[in-house]
């Protein structure tokens, strides 16, 4: 009997003999595609750590900068006031006899010359007076010539015992009291002369005159004089401001240690409330002996040109008073100059192009510029534009024209 062929099946049993090879076929297979699979994914994950490896020993890229590099100068000392316009005289204009106003004879607000007739009083009463003063005197005089002639007359008699000593001494007393009574009646008439004058009102000073405060029918100087308006002189005008102790006693400090030298008299420039700046410059001319004891403060006065009448009394008005000058002084742009909770501080590049950052004690400002106290030297680098996006270390570098176009090319920031 024939042996049957081991890999032979016949029937059912064949066919399902062959699905299960088939199966176990195929599956074998996809083992194998997921396993290659697998492993080309692993080989590009760790191509994509080496390269993020690579980045991250590169750093990150260099910041773009401008930079200006810190001076050392000699600047002026100025320190900024506020203070108030005052007229350099202002003048009374008093009504000093009685009697009622009939006219003004100026424009309100307008410029007066010392001697220009501003008020007209009514003047029948003070020429009545005139006359009868003149009147009075008149009749003085005629007595104290009769009292001479008499006097003259019993002289001789008196001599010759022709008449009593005693009447010849009444002649002489009745002459001189004449001659008083006449000097009387002249300071009389004199008097009325003057108060004839007084209805003709004059302006006392040079200036621009305010509002009149009386007007024209009412009866003025009554019992005492009458103020009518106020002469204001306005050319030169003062500028009033205060200083407290404090600082007055720092300024005088700071002469006393050289770190401020005085140069020629103080300067005050004068800031208007518009921002413009007067052109003439003033002078202290007044600084009060005590120090206020309700504001602790010393009270100042500028005197100024002001010939278009730009200041007006009671204006508020800032003063710059250049009061020395401060030699050695480490100036920096401002916009180079940031603000945190904690102060003030900059960026400063070192020759390799690392920033650096520095904390600084600021002065102050100087036009464009800003004192630097301390934290600074002299020729160091600092960075005005760029310096929101640093950090410590971080590396810069100033932009070229090319550079500019091309965003790619850069040039480490040097000196």
């Amino acid at each position: 009997m024939a042996r049957p062929h081991p890999y032979r099946r016949g029937g059912a049993a064949d066919y399902k003999w062959s699905v299960r090879l088939q199966g176990t076929q195929r599956g074998n297979s996809m083992r194998g595609t997921i396993m290659i699979g697998v492993a080309g994914l692993l080989a590009s994950l760790l191509a994509g750590c080496d390269g993020k490896q690579d980045v991250a020993k590169a750093g990150p890229p260099p910041v773009p900068v401008r930079l200006e590099k810190s001076t050392r100068e000699t600047v002026p000392v100025v320190t900024e006031f506020v203070g108030r316009a005052q007229a350099y005289r202002s003048v009374e204009i008093m009504a000093r006899v009685e009697g009622i106003l009939e006219t003004r004879h100026f424009v309100e607000g307008s410029q007066v010359r010392k001697g220009d007739l501003l008020y007209s009083l009514e003047r029948a009463p003070y020429e009545a007076a005139l006359r009868d003063a003149e009147a009075s005197l008149a009749k003085q005089k005629a007595t104290a010539v009769n009292a001479a002639s008499r006097e003259a007359r019993l002289a001789p008699l008196v001599k010759e015992n022709a008449i009593s000593q005693q009447e010849y001494d009444n002649a002489v007393a009745s002459m001189k009291e004449s001659e008083a009574t006449v000097a009387a009646a002249e300071s009389q008439v004199d008097r009325a002369k003057l108060n004839l004058e007084y209805t003709r009102i004059l302006a006392t000073e040079s200036g621009r005159i305010g509002r009149s405060e009386m007007p024209e029918g009412r009866l003025v100087g009554k019992g005492s004089p009458t103020r009518l308006t106020v002469i204001d002189k306005l050319d030169p005008i003062y500028v009033s401001f205060t200083i407290s102790d404090r600082d007055a006693l720092a300024f005088r400090k700071a002469l006393q240690s050289g770190a401020i030298q005085e140069h020629g008299d103080s300067v005050a420039r004068i800031i208007m409330p518009d921002g413009s700046q007067l052109k003439p410059t003033g002078r202290i001319d007044f600084a009060d002996i005590e120090v206020s004891e309700s504001s602790g403060t010393i009270a100042l006065r500028a005197v100024l040109p002001n010939p278009k009448a730009e200041l007006l009394p009671g204006l508020f008005v800032r003063i710059e008073l250049t009061s020395g000058e401060s030699p050695n002084t480490i100036l920096v742009p401002q916009q180079a100059v940031m603000k945190s909770p904690t102060g003030h501080y900059l960026w400063v590049v070192d020759a390799k192009g690392r920033a650096e950052r520095r904390d600084v004690v600021v002065g102050k400002w100087q036009r464009e510029k800003w004192a630097i106290d301390k934290g600074l030297g002299a020729g160091e680098m600092v960075v005005v534009e760029g310096g929101q996006k640093l950090s410590p270390g971080a590396q810069t570098f100033v932009p070229t024209p090319a550079a500019a176009s091309a965003p790619s090319a850069s040039t480490p920031a040097a000196r």
